[in-house]
């Protein structure tokens, strides 16, 4: 209980703010230049937002891709991914550097202890993170929903519709979003570590940004390389240790586990206990209770 009292005391701290509002809104804007449609006569690419105002009513009304629920689907890709470590990030840091800049941080943890001390910190980020990004996709969604048609209003035979949804639209939808609070909360955990001997909080922002953008490169290089040589098993393995490798999680199908499936758990579970235990192992090592 007394773990739970310290946690809602956290939880208010990073969701009653600024940082996370701003973090709801820029994921809602950002998620706007996901792509929405692409014309092959030009070979152009159009987003969302482009979408919106570059075509007329009676065009997107004939076209399946502009439906709402695809594009909806479609909200957690484009600068979003790029962006997520600086923005989930905004919630706590506020209110984290601040605890630590005057100086509370000492005597909160004389108060509560060390050990409820940093778990409470880390589950606050964690939950702050995923619903900062989960609220932002339900804005996006809500205006996607008005703006766009139904895909209801579309004709199309009835197994196209049962093999892009086979169990309705709202069930895709729902686990879209709790993807969305996955991949938000395991997007604070460089953030969350960085802050344990970092106060700096351009670096706490800025430097996650910089590690996952080389390791996502890293990971397309190697499955652009493995396309090239047709080894196409590659290309499955490396999906499991991706930046956004968090989002399967809701997704994958746990009766009938693949070798990818158990190896995405593993990966992200080994990938949370480590960025965990080296908070809690830098901040025991800090002389001065890390204020």
């Amino acid at each position: 209980m007394k773990f739970l009292h310290t946690l809602k005391q956290d939880l208010n701290k990073t969701i009653i703010n600024a940082g996370f509002v701003g973090a709801a809104l820029i994921s809602c804007l950002l998620a706007f230049t996901a792509n929405a449609y692409r014309d092959d006569t030009n070979d152009k690419s159009y987003s969302i937002f482009e979408a919106f105002t570059s075509f007329d009513r009676k065009f997107i009304e004939s076209h399946s891709d502009f439906a709402s629920v695809r594009l909806f689907g479609n909200g957690l890709s484009g600068y979003i991914m790029m962006f997520l470590p600086i923005i989930v990030a905004f919630p706590f840091m506020v209110s984290f550097c601040a605890e630590r800049n005057n100086g509370l941080m000492r005597f909160t943890i004389s108060r509560t202890g060390r050990m409820r001390y940093y778990l409470s910190k880390f589950t606050a980020s964690f939950l702050s993170g995923g619903l900062a990004v989960m609220i932002g996709m339900m804005l996006f969604g809500a205006i996607v929903f008005i703006a766009f048609p139904p895909l209801s209003q579309y004709k199309l035979d009835p197994e196209t519709l049962n093999w892009m949804y086979p169990d309705g639209t709202l069930i895709p939808s729902l686990k879209y979003l709790l993807a969305a609070f996955v991949y938000g909360a395991f997007s604070t955990l460089p953030a969350f570590f960085l802050s344990s001997f970092c106060k700096n909080p351009y670096i706490i922002t800025c430097l996650p940004f910089m590690l996952i953008y080389v390791w996502n490169t890293a990971i397309n290089k190697i499955t652009l390389k493995a396309f090239e040589t047709g080894d196409y098993t590659v290309y499955e393995k490396a999906q499991s240790f991706t930046p956004s490798s968090p989002m399967r999680i809701v997704t994958m199908n746990y009766s009938e586990m693949t070798p990818a499936d158990r190896n995405t758990l593993i990966f992200n579970g080994v990938y949370l206990a480590v960025m965990l235990t080296g908070f809690i192992v830098v901040m025991n090592l800090r002389t001065d209770k890390g204020s």
